[in-house]
């Protein structure tokens, strides 16, 4: 199993926090993400991630992929 890159590089540095403020994504006209509870995940020469919660997405309008991450 390959380790992961916290694993591999310690005290490599990340941060969780709340975003702060609120956030909503539109695509063509259409709202698929509306909230102010957004967290940022902050990880060194990486561009800041949001993360938002699973009820302020419009997953009705997602399709499952085979892409992963972790």
């Amino acid at each position: 199993m390959s380790k992961s890159e916290f694993e591999r590089t310690p005290g490599f540095p990340m941060a969780f926090r709340a975003a702060g403020k609120r956030i909503r994504v539109t695509i063509v006209g259409v709202t698929i993400v509306d909230t102010d509870r957004a967290m940022v995940m902050d990880e060194d020469a990486h561009i800041p991630v949001y993360y938002f919660p699973r009820d302020a997405v419009r997953m009705d309008l997602m399709t499952r992929t085979t892409h992963s991450s972790h």
